[in-house]
């Protein structure tokens, strides 16, 4: 199966591209969908018009929650792009999109820590006022019910999850 998106195939990734790597994410929780991307900021918008068209298949996501879906995995995949391996020429990232009553759980995945610093982790770290960029994990952790990172093989998964009427979005 391509990977089609706005009518147009997204090069020739294919779902499998992003191997599925298996992890909780709640009692009854399915991948609505899956994704993969080139490493390219111009990819971007494609992975927020990915989840915006997944979720439009849901009736039941409130529109502030998928308002902050969209922001999040526009972070999200912009931390892939510029930090991990995904950036390099040639990267990949992909998006997998879980729903199930009372939360959705969107998560990223990266090709792991660039060469220069193999054992880089995100976390979230005070910026400066001035900064014009380091705020990303600090709008996650506002933004989300909750948040993770995990390694995987080959990469690194993000994870934001948000629960309609509850928690901190």
């Amino acid at each position: 199966m391509s990977a089609t998106l706005s009518g147009r195939p997204s090069q020739d990734l294919q779902a499998q591209d992003f191997p599925y790597v298996p992890r909780a994410r709640g009692a009854g929780a399915v991948v609505m969908a899956r994704c993969g991307f080139p490493g390219e900021e111009s990819h971007v918008a494609q992975a927020r018009r990915f989840v915006r068209s997944t979720l439009g298949l849901c009736p039941a996501i409130p529109p502030d929650v998928l308002d902050s879906a969209l922001l999040l995995v526009s972070e999200v995949a912009s931390n892939a792009i510029r930090h991990t391996r995904s950036g390099e020429p040639g990267g990949r990232f992909g998006v997998e999109v879980h729903h199930s009553p009372g939360h959705l759980t969107v998560a990223v995945h990266d090709e792991g820590p660039r060469g220069d610093d193999p054992g880089a982790r995100p976390t979230v770290e005070a910026v400066s006022p001035d900064s014009e960029r380091g705020r990303g994990l600090a709008i996650i952790d506002a933004v989300a019910s909750e948040w993770n990172t995990e390694a995987v093989p080959g990469g690194r998964v993000v994870a934001f999850t948000l629960r309609p009427g509850g928690g901190r979005h």
